[in-house]
């Protein structure tokens, strides 16, 4: 079953946050890192399952849930999939030890903005973690390699898309994008938030969300990472 559309990937606040994590000195670390990003520790809320985070979720209002993937309950992607159909307004971080192909891609596909790995130090994480206030988008570097990679085997080549559909590759049956959607999905691939879109191409940051989500609806996705990984897919963006 699809998510549903984060409708808006506006920059967001660390705090309050969420972390659900089930091992204690992990829960330690990700307070300590949010301390140093400005998260007063009573802003700060800890639980160790999906259960705990859906009750916790229903009670009070969070700027980011960083989520582990293994939990004693469940998977985290079926939190992150919960959290997009019944908070879509409250992003999720993955933070796990977990770095393979499925879970991956299936945590990007529920809605999660960032996947990071816990073996990264403090320094590390915060640093990433920060970027979310500036609207982005974390994926720790390994990550990325391991998806650069993946579209390297698994796309084919242009030439071989034109034999194969006799139509041109970037479409792959896919709704043709205009011009301004095209170059609105660039400046998402650039991590810009709606607000700097709107002041670069001097239109109102409605129309901005008009045009993404035009672009979800065309690219079949359910958010911005995924937007820019099919763009990539498809040879809508180098």
């Amino acid at each position: 079953m699809s998510p549903l559309p984060i409708e808006d990937a506006e920059p967001v606040s660390l705090s309050p946050a969420l972390i659900v994590e089930d091992d204690p000195a992990m829960q330690a670390r990700l307070r300590y890192v949010l301390s140093t990003l400005g998260c007063d520790e009573e802003r700060i809320a800890v639980t160790d399952s999906v259960a705990g985070a859906q009750q916790l979720l229903g009670e009070h209002g969070y700027g980011v849930v960083l989520v582990d993937i293994g939990l004693p309950d469940g998977s985290g992607v079926e939190l992150i999939g919960w959290l997009q159909a019944h908070h879509p307004g409250i992003p999720a971080v993955v933070i796990s030890a977990w770095r393979t192909e499925e879970i991956i891609f299936a945590a990007l596909r529920a809605g999660a903005i960032g996947y990071l790995l816990k073996e990264r130090d403090d320094v590390e994480l915060g640093i990433a973690l920060r970027s979310i206030e500036q609207g982005g988008a974390p994926i720790d570097p390994s990550i990325a390699r391991h998806i650069l990679a993946w579209l390297a085997t698994h796309q084919p080549t242009a030439d071989a898309q034109v034999q194969a559909s006799g139509a041109a590759p970037a479409a792959d049956g896919l709704a043709p994008l205009t011009r301004r959607e095209r170059k609105i999905l660039e400046l998402v691939s650039q991590g810009l938030s709606n607000r700097d879109m709107a002041e670069s191409l001097s239109i109102s940051r409605l129309t901005v969300e008009c045009h993404t989500k035009n672009i979800y609806r065309k690219l079949a996705v359910n958010s911005r990472t995924e937007a820019v990984f099919q763009a990539r897919r498809h040879g809508l963006l180098r």
